[in-house]
């Protein structure tokens, strides 16, 4: 399901977060994240917090991806996260989890959760 996980690598990035149009495209109306740092969002809470965000100095990357079909229109993503900063450094790393539905024609992410986790090398498994 590549198609999934494009759609998980377009949230992490900022043009996409800034337009809610877009976001609208991609999380479903019942959404719900525990994030990394342990605060929990909701759809409104999490569009407000997108809406909020500066212009990043960072990148997210994400590997190791693995899908999981969980019934017929529902799917889980797990990968592993870091946050890459203007200086090349490596911090926030994270064990990432998305269920991904599918809603008509569309697939919708329903639930994402970070859980905070050890460093680890780019690239590898």
């Amino acid at each position: 399901m590549d198609f999934l996980i494009g759609q998980e690598i377009a949230l992490h990035q900022f043009e996409v977060r800034k337009n809610e149009r877009e976001v609208s495209k991609l999380l479903h109306a019942d959404f719900h994240e525990v994030g990394k740092s342990g605060r929990t969002f909701d759809y409104g809470s999490i569009v407000e917090s997108m809406k909020a965000e500066e212009t990043p100095d960072y990148i997210v990357h994400s590997q190791d991806y693995e899908v999981i079909k969980l019934a017929g229109g529902a799917y889980l993503l797990l990968y592993k996260s870091a946050v890459i900063d203007g200086q090349g450094r490596l911090t926030s790393f994270a064990k990432r989890s998305s269920v991904w539905i599918k809603v008509e024609d569309t697939w919708k992410l329903r639930y994402h959760q970070g859980t905070p986790c050890q460093e680890f090398q780019i690239g590898n498994e």
